[in-house]
């Protein structure tokens, strides 16, 4: 019984002295830190699992007294950069240091969907991303943007069905997510998935299904994350999406890539792109699996991201009546001038820029960029940060550009909660930092698809805008809950709104 006890009191003595060592990493390293609770690190307090509050606790808590504070993800330390020149460095100057987002293994023969783009490390993403660029410009996406029009106008049909004659109340976050999932698989596969005439379409339920799974296992993804090297040594099989979504898309592109080159069919959408780039690079050769992972980031990234930015937009144009006149009263000016809309058309409502922007301000995809050293990295010399001269961000270690602390910053925006579209008017971003908003990142590994993004918005709100007035329900809130179930920042509620169709040629609905 005594050699029971004191090996007890020995091994929780071991634990102990463990985690003491652990969760004093920053402090040795010369970094201020948020103080840990001694068994569990930050982890377990956390309301939300995509990290903004403890971002932006150690952001506040250390913005201005150095340029990168420490804070723990478990038993990891994670580093925190308060500093936007060091945001610049990290993402631009000294980006051939941090070119990857992280450096978990992939696994690939096990998570085939897992090598795209976003996920792909060093010179296998810098091989990707120089091939996909071009598929990336202007011009390109222009070609789809016939294709956008064409489920616009059958978001326009579903909501002239929703809406009754006296206005009605519609949930909106997910009616523009079958929006988003439509023009994703027409862009992306060439498919009608016909998501907006019937919410039970099978790309919309994959949809759905796939991030009610993360919702439900969000710690144990983080933790996968985490200790994947781990898992793999002790070979415990890890798949980053169930198979159940490894056949569908794997399927699904080989059956279009089969039935393109047997027919010689060309949709100017997505995969045309993809198949050209295969067939103009042998070298590359993109195999079945490596399309199916583009094409799997393309449909997630691009649905989820679009369908909140657009809810999120139009439940601040409903607070908002004067903005959200203003911006009608652009879009049909625009409108009436070319006739209909158009690529130019769209090309030419500032204001409308301004809108998204600003939105994404206040409601940014991500809480925050992640970058890896390649090499122990010393913070650039600093005449406001003298003391941090000697600090030294060690290679592999996770840093985090808190975006959403940048974005809420009072001093870099002025009443942050508020929503003022005119501080993206082109003289007022002079007057900020270059890095100080960040809604699509910065640098050579920004978002690839940011133009296709914005199109498929802009698209949706001025179809929307130009028809119908939005207000906020009697019973409604008065801010939206962010979900703290998924790692992207999404509507914990969904988004309610009161939707009225507008009087022809009417010139008073702000009143």
């Amino acid at each position: 019984m005594d050699f029971t006890l004191v090996l007890l009191s020995s091994l929780l003595v071991i634990v102990l002295g463990c985690l003491r060592h652990c969760y004093n990493y920053w402090e040795l390293q010369g970094v201020r830190q948020l103080r840990p609770h001694f068994l569990f690190g930050h982890i377990f307090k956390l309301k939300s699992v995509h990290l903004s509050e403890l971002l932006q606790e150690t952001y506040d808590a250390f913005k201005g007294k150095s340029r990168v504070a420490g804070t723990y993800l478990f038993l990891r330390p994670i580093a925190v950069v308060t500093d936007l020149d060091l945001v610049k460095a990290i993402l631009i100057k000294d980006f051939n240091k941090f070119v990857d987002r992280s450096n978990t293994p992939l696994n690939l023969p096990e998570n085939p969907l897992a090598g795209h783009l976003f996920n792909l490390h060093g010179e296998e993403w810098r091989a990707l991303r120089t091939k996909l660029s071009p598929t990336f410009t202007s011009g390109k996406i222009k070609y789809m943007f016939s294709t956008i029009t064409g489920v616009a106008q059958q978001l326009e049909e579903t909501f002239e069905q929703e809406v009754s004659e006296a206005g009605s109340t519609l949930e909106l976050h997910d009616l523009l997510g079958r929006y988003t999932v439509d023009v994703i698989g027409s862009c992306a596969f060439g498919i009608e998935c016909n998501s907006l005439k019937d919410p039970q379409a099978q790309f919309r339920v994959l949809a759905r299904k796939l991030f009610a799974n993360q919702k439900r296992n969000v710690r144990w993804n983080l933790f996968k994350v985490n200790y994947m090297k781990l898992l793999l040594r002790l070979h415990i099989k890890m798949r980053t999406f169930d198979q159940e979504y490894t056949d569908f898309f794997l399927r699904l592109v080989r059956d279009t890539v089969e039935l393109r080159e047997r027919e010689k069919i060309r949709r100017n959408d997505f995969m045309d792109l993809l198949l050209d780039l295969r067939r103009t690079d042998q070298k590359m050769g993109l195999s079945v699996e490596q399309l199916a992972a583009q094409v799997f980031v393309f449909f997630i990234a691009g649905f989820e991201t679009s369908s909140s930015n657009m809810s999120y937009a139009l439940f601040e144009l409903a607070k908002n009546r004067s903005i959200q006149q203003k911006l009608r009263e652009e879009i049909r000016r625009v409108l009436q001038v070319h006739g209909k809309l158009t690529y130019e058309a769209m090309m030419e409502m500032p204001y409308l820029d301004q809108v998204i922007n600003e939105t994404l301000r206040k409601y940014p995809a991500l809480a925050s960029l992640t970058r890896v050293p390649s090499e122990d990295y010393k913070l650039p010399s600093d005449e406001g940060y003298e003391s941090d001269g000697h600090i030294v961000l060690e290679r592999g270690i996770k840093v985090h550009i808190p975006v959403r602390a940048i974005h809420y910053d009072p001093e870099i925006y002025p009443e942050p909660h508020e929503f003022r579209p005119e501080r993206f008017e082109a003289a007022a971003c002079q007057q900020r930092h270059p890095l100080a908003f960040l809604g699509f990142g910065d640098g050579p590994r920004n978002c690839i698809g940011l133009r296709f993004g914005r199109m498929q918005v802009k698209v949706g709100l001025i179809t929307l805008l130009s028809r119908y007035r939005f207000s906020l329900p009697p019973d409604g809130p008065k801010e939206l809950a962010i979900s703290n179930k998924n790692l992207l920042l999404v509507p914990g509620e969904g988004v309610r709104l009161r939707v009225d169709r507008l009087q022809t040629n009417s010139r008073d609905e702000c009143k």
